[in-house]
């Protein structure tokens, strides 16, 4: 406002100064340092000058203001394009966090659900658990039970069967028994071994040869004749006088030496029957008398 009361005051001066009235007119060039005046004014034109070279530099200062003040006012228009734009990424962003907020909060309550549900689950599983382990202590309870009952038997059934292994070995039959002396001209009868090897159950004679059966049961026995040199010789196993089985050692018209007759009989027995070995055909026998290989033998299966 001051600016502009001091233009107009200047303006109106030169226009009703006669002086300078006079300088428009003719342009006197030696006025610049003349004094004009109006009734009750006395207008210096040097100070005149000096204001309008301050009011234009003011000018010129307020212009650059405006530019600076543009530039600002478009830096700030930028700014809240920015802002705006950022804005709306915000608000996005927060709708896209709502969304997923959503979701979470769904799965969320699935999850619950799952969690009640396996939560019943459990006790389920714990109702079948405490069942079973009922179960598995009524079974062990019964175990405990039925093992006494088996131990008590198997203590029973180990007893009678030591009692009859004991039965057994008291009972037990068996013999072997073999000639120590050889024998040229043996042509006939019982062919009898005195030598007596084993004999558990005292059931073959040496002196006639002949086994008795001190119980009844299956037996075996076993008989080998060697003969003598080039000599044949035949003889049976015999069952209460009945041939079983035979047996020979044969010399093929004299072409071998000291052939084995060997052989064997099961046979089943009463209590009280009797076997023995009879000559059936040649003669002699050959035997060691440290080591008799012409030899009868039996045993109780």
């Amino acid at each position: 406002m001051r600016f502009l009361k001091d233009i107009c005051l200047i303006v109106l001066v030169i226009i009703n100064t006669p002086g300078t009235k006079g300088l428009l007119g003719h342009g006197n060039p030696n006025s610049s340092d003349l004094t004009h005046s109006f009734p009750g004014h006395i207008v210096d034109m040097t100070e005149v000058m000096q204001i309008l070279e301050n009011h234009t530099q003011q000018i010129k200062n307020q212009t650059q203001q405006i530019e600076s003040d543009r530039t600002t006012i478009q830096l700030l228009q930028n700014r809240v394009f920015f802002l705006e734009a950022e804005q709306n990424k915000l608000n996005a962003s927060k709708s896209f966090s709502t969304q997923e907020f959503s979701t979470y909060l769904i799965s969320m309550n699935q999850l619950i659900q799952n969690m009640v549900a396996n939560e019943e689950n459990d006790k389920n599983l714990t109702n079948h658990f405490n069942a079973a382990v009922k179960q598995l202590d009524d079974l062990h309870t019964a175990m405990k039970l039925l093992n006494g009952s088996l131990l008590q038997q198997l203590e029973e059934r180990i007893s009678h069967v030591h009692d009859n292994i004991i039965a057994n070995v008291s009972t037990r039959i068996a013999f072997t028994a073999g000639v120590t002396s050889f024998s040229v001209t043996w042509s006939s009868g019982t062919l009898v071994f005195p030598k007596v090897i084993t004999n558990v159950g005292s059931g073959y004679n040496p002196s006639d040869g002949v086994f008795t059966a001190p119980r009844a049961g299956v037996y075996v026995f076993f008989v080998n004749v060697q003969s003598y040199n080039r000599f044949s010789i035949y003889v049976d196993i015999v069952l209460n006088g009945a041939t079983k089985v035979r047996t020979m050692a044969n010399s093929y018209g004299g072409n071998d030496y000291f052939d084995a007759g060997p052989n064997l009989a099961v046979l089943s027995l009463q209590t009280g029957d009797r076997v023995w070995v009879k000559y059936y055909f040649g003669q002699g026998y050959y035997t060691y008398s440290d080591g008799p290989i012409t030899t009868f033998s039996g045993f109780l299966i």
